[in-house]
């Protein structure tokens, strides 16, 4: 796959929805793949992470922190048990489980017998989730840094905190779904957006990308990703917007 983010100045600085680089201000859409869903630079959680770090809580060692983010996992999956991985590279079939997206229904993963959240921090660690009855056909996870325990932990009780996030809220860009042209190529799902064509060709995406980069937002620089809507935007971005989702590929 083509590197479209090589496209993007480099980025100085992030907060909240939008990103900072090469003297612009550009709309985080793809928000690290959902990572990112509650924007980027939250006060609590970087308050959280420092105070880890000055405990020295780096080192993957069995740890308070990791019975709290499993009470936080129970209250996002109330009835599920997990597996949690520092990372993916113990499972390497990881991309087979069906995934789920913060404020969406479940997935249909009966028949692989777990699925794979995205968690709203970037450094999160890989989660499986599953019913008891499955819980020995996954392989066994090791330990986690406390300090990406604890910043996990925090951001899923943001966004547990926040139910209004879940709520597409721009009137211009419901209108834009309104019309058949803006239907042909993406389908709006909450606050996700998804290309409709599965079949586009990664040339096609990158001129996608590049269009909405010189429009002064990012997308995300796979075609299997949605975008994501903020949770807040202003008029001019909201209509801009708006106005490059109505255009054809």
């Amino acid at each position: 796959m083509t590197d479209l983010l090589q496209m993007f100045p480099k980025i100085s600085r992030a907060r909240a929805f939008r990103i900072y680089g090469g003297g612009r201000r550009f709309v985080d859409l793809w928000l690290s793949g959902g990572e990112a869903l509650m924007g980027h630079k939250s006060a609590y959680l970087a308050r959280d992470i420092k105070n880890l770090a000055n405990r020295g809580l780096f080192a993957p060692l069995p740890a308070a922190a990791a019975r709290r983010f499993d009470k936080a996992l129970e209250r996002l999956f109330p009835g599920k048990t997990f597996k949690i991985y520092a990372d993916w590279s113990v499972f390497p079939d990881y991309k087979k489980l069906p995934v789920w997206r913060p404020f969406s229904s479940l997935p249909d993963w009966e028949k692989a017998g777990a699925f794979r959240p995205v968690l709203p921090f970037p450094l999160a660690p890989a989660v499986v989730v599953c019913e008891k009855s499955f819980l020995d056909d996954y392989p066994s996870g090791g330990y986690v840094s406390p300090l990406l325990l604890t910043a996990a932990t925090r951001s899923i009780y943001d966004m547990l905190a926040c139910p209004e996030r879940s709520v597409m809220r721009f009137a211009a860009i419901k209108k834009a779904f309104e019309l058949p042209e803006t239907q042909k190529n993406w389908r709006l799902d909450g606050i996700y957006i998804y290309p409709v064509n599965a079949d586009m060709t990664e040339e096609v995406w990158g001129l996608t990308f590049r269009r909405f980069m010189e429009g002064g937002f990012l997308l995300p620089p796979d075609r299997y990703s949605p975008l994501i809507l903020p949770s807040e935007l202003s008029k001019g971005e909201e209509r801009a917007l708006a106005n490059l989702l109505m255009q054809a590929f």
